[in-house]
């Protein structure tokens, strides 16, 4: 169990700072989502604070519990917010119901927005609520990059970079995951947008099972989103055993995926892993038809001082030969 976090910390002056680093992202009227509070370098390790339209919600992997009280009062002196839950991570070994906290209001539910589009949230659950806040730069550029396009994400989790896609005027959106709880979610997403959509297009399944098939058939997109857990789970499926984001084989079923001209859209967790490794790796294992084209990354609310513990997102793009 982790040791209670015992050192004062006057969080109006953290949050107030927080607040004021990011401006421009409170006054933008085209989003109402982003994170507030940002731990790691802004003055609590372990604490972060993501607003979700009029909801905040605090995920905490120091036990702050008895500062809880003093965190509400900070962020609503800074923004009316209607809702506020804490979470704790599962590292402090408390049970659900001792580690999550509703601070104030009695909503676990919000919708908000980005960009044109909006997402629907779950503040109460464990992990993430609904939505990666960061990135929002790639769901931007997924939105100006899909237009009468085939576009296949997978790991699709709650659908958000799907959905730009489809809001970005994609000719079609094929949304690949796992799991029998999300597709629902995705499917939520597109309504709360007036976006049309077949039920056919959101595939539960095993990844390394349904590739090879859409291959065999002769499926063929124009972009695809590929976003990888840190450990990619194991498959009976593949001839091989996963390995962290397993980018190497995934790519590899791209590859054979994807039109001349086309892009994959590949997201880093990685951390012992640099952008030119990653790039470098994916152009390997394409065969050299696969060429990294440019870079995106989080935004201003997710600071850090070493580059390479922010997202780090690379797009590619396949020419109808190998380079060099």
């Amino acid at each position: 169990m982790m040791e209670p976090n015992t050192t004062a910390i006057d969080w109006q002056e953290l949050i107030n700072i927080a607040w004021e680093k990011r401006r421009p992202l409170w006054q933008n009227s085209h989003i109402d989502c982003f994170r507030v509070f940002h731990g790691y370098e802004e003055g609590s390790r372990g604490t972060v604070i993501e607003k979700f339209n009029d909801a905040a919600v605090i995920d905490y992997k120091t036990d702050i519990r008895e500062d809880l009280p003093q965190l509400r009062e900070a962020l609503l002196h800074i923004f009316p917010f209607k809702n506020i839950i804490a979470k704790g991570h599962q590292s402090l070994g408390l049970s659900l119901k001792e580690r999550t906290h509703i601070l104030h209001g009695n909503d676990t539910l919000a919708t908000c927005n980005e960009y044109g589009l909006k997402f629907t949230v779950k503040l109460d659950i464990p992990h993430n609520p609904g939505l990666y806040l960061d990135a929002r730069d790639a769901r931007n550029w997924i939105t100006g990059n899909s237009s009468n396009r085939r576009v296949l994400n997978l790991f699709a989790f709650t659908g958000s970079l799907g959905l730009s896609s489809a809001y970005g005027k994609a000719a079609e959106v094929i949304h690949l995951d796992r799991s029998k709880e999300l597709l629902p979610r995705i499917q939520e997403n597109y309504r709360i947008n007036n976006i049309k959509f077949e039920t056919r297009n959101f595939l539960r399944g095993d990844i390394y099972k349904h590739l090879p098939r859409a291959i065999k058939a002769g499926k063929k997109f124009d972009g695809i989103i590929l976003d990888p857990p840190p450990k990619v789970y194991q498959s009976p499926h593949a001839k091989h055993k996963t390995n962290g984001q397993d980018f190497p084989a995934l790519i590899k079923y791209c590859t054979q995926l994807l039109n001349p001209g086309g892009w994959v859209l590949g997201m880093l967790h990685r951390f012992d892993f640099s952008c030119d490794d990653f790039e470098d790796q994916v152009t390997d294992a394409s065969g050299g038809l696969l060429l990294p084209q440019s870079r995106l990354t989080s935004g201003i609310d997710f600071p850090e001082s070493m580059p390479d513990k922010k997202l780090r997102v690379s797009i590619f793009v396949a020419h109808s030969d190998p380079g060099p």
